[in-house]
């Protein structure tokens, strides 16, 4: 654009705008862009709507939820070792006998609880040294 020509287009009386066109506008602009704002938020509340998709397609959505249950049960379960299983079963039957033991008998039990108490250490060294 020259010079002659800016000034010309600047300078027209038909292009200048009295201030209430300029608000009008401005306030037209506004509604405008409220509007386009709701319709935005509109679309992005369809899209983030986990029941529609789920509505759509109710199999893919059982085994998502089935995959993520098996993570976070994988992730929560403290992870033993078969022999940690075998040496815990093989504790808690010993703590059964020796409770059973000591309440029902006076003097010779504490013989018995003493060799239950060498069996099951033999046992579990046994077992250790054979899964090892």
């Amino acid at each position: 654009m020259t010079t002659d020509s800016y000034r010309s287009f600047t300078s027209g009386s038909p292009t200048e705008r009295s201030s209430e066109e300029i608000r009008q506008d401005i306030s037209r602009g506004e509604e405008n862009i409220t509007k386009a704002m709701e319709q935005i938020g509109e679309r992005i509340k369809e899209k983030l709507d986990w029941r529609e998709y789920v509505m759509e397609s109710p199999y893919l959505a059982v085994g998502i939820a089935a995959g993520l249950g098996f993570l976070a049960s994988r992730m929560l379960v403290p992870r033993t070792t078969p022999m940690e299983r075998i040496m815990g079963s093989v504790a808690e039957e010993v703590r059964c006998s020796l409770d059973h033991m000591r309440g029902s008998s006076q003097g010779p039990g504490l013989l018995k609880v003493a060799l239950v108490g060498f069996t099951t250490k033999a046992a579990a060294n046994w077992l250790k040294k054979q899964t090892s």
